[in-house]
């Protein structure tokens, strides 16, 4: 008995020393969280017609576009920048004075003509790109604290006053700024890791001549779409954000403004777009917008590009066929598409 219970004993310190020593489990790590977002700032730029000095009127819509990824810190992974410019004139009598330029400046290249008056002898596509690399590894915070400068010419008025820019960017940046705290704000938790994201955009223009006859005067729309989209290492979509700057500019048979440029996109203006009450589901654009992006993210680019569509009338060419979809999404998707499969080819 004795020799059970000095056995039993040294077992039982045994195990009381073994419990001693050790650490209870270690508890697994959360996963990291990321976030994709889109920012936009839009501005216009509508010149009335001047017979005096024979110009006609002419509107020129900007809208600058950041799309970025954040990590669990807020720091940005990943940034794109580009700006659709496009801008529409009409002669003295209203007619269309040359097409419209649908390439964003991104797209224009060396088209964009900064090269030759740069002073540091750089186009604004590799400015952008300078400056988006510029914001990897830091906060929205951060880089609204960035030292800026007056150029002294009126239209450059907050340039980057940082050493490690003073070779590569020379224009001003407030709006770019401005539209990554947008993206940041509006940020959408990923599914996923993304491993790169990307900004596609197909824009439309719609410029119609003044008719003197029937009392109407001339006017210029600019539809930028624009899909941000945030992919994993095989491909899948992770996150997937779509808006419309739709901007329209109006003048009267004088050539002088009809009113004022609205520089909402359809997701901002939500209720005031007006869909929901000729939707035949009562759906509003931006919740249509919401329900197809939602439908894409698990999917790879090609299995969403492979939707079927069907046309509904000669304006709704390209509505999805898709079961999922008939209670949520009836607008026509085809620039969408475009745009998300630019969107994918430029992520990085």
């Amino acid at each position: 008995m004795k020799k059970i219970f000095a056995l039993a004993l040294t077992a039982a310190l045994a195990l009381s020393m073994v419990a001693c020593g050790s650490s209870a489990p270690a508890e697994p790590e959360a996963p990291e969280v990321y976030k994709t977002g889109m920012g936009t700032v839009i501005s216009a730029s509508v010149t009335e017609e001047d017979a005096e000095n024979e110009k006609g009127a002419s509107a020129q819509i900007n809208t600058n576009i950041v799309v970025a990824t954040f990590d669990s810190e807020g720091k940005i992974v990943s940034a794109t920048i580009d700006v659709a410019q496009q801008k529409a004139a009409f002669d003295l009598e209203g007619k269309k004075a040359g097409e419209v330029d649908l390439r964003t400046k991104v797209e224009k290249g060396d088209d964009y003509g900064m090269r030759g008056v740069s002073a540091i002898g750089k186009e604004v596509n590799e400015q952008y790109a300078a400056l988006a690399e510029y914001f990897v590894g830091k906060t929205v915070e951060e880089i609204k604290a960035m030292p800026t400068f007056d150029r002294g010419d009126g239209s450059h008025t907050n340039v980057p006053d940082v050493e490690e820019l003073k070779a590569s960017v020379t224009i001003t940046v407030q709006d770019y700024v401005a539209a990554l705290e947008e993206a940041y704000n509006t940020a959408i938790e990923t599914t996923g890791v993304p491993a790169k994201t990307g900004l596609g955009t197909v824009i439309s223009a719609s410029v119609t001549e003044e008719d003197a006859e029937n009392e109407k005067g001339a006017s210029a729309q600019i539809n930028t779409n624009m899909m941000a989209v945030a992919l994993d290492e095989n491909g899948v979509i992770v996150a997937a954000i779509l808006d419309v700057a739709q901007q329209k500019a109006a003048f009267d048979l004088e050539g002088k403004k009809a009113g004022e440029v609205d520089l909402r996109t359809k997701v901002e203006k939500e209720g005031d777009y007006g869909m929901k009450g000729v939707s035949g589901i009562g759906k509003e654009y931006f919740e249509q917008a919401k329900a197809l992006t939602d439908w894409m993210t698990g999917k790879t680019v090609d299995e969403v590009l492979a939707m079927p569509t069907y046309q509904r009338d000669e304006s709704h060419t390209a509505c999805p066929d898709v079961e999922e979809l008939k209670s949520s999404v009836t607008i026509t998707v085809g620039d969408y598409l475009e745009a998300l499969k630019e969107a994918a080819a430029n992520a990085k």
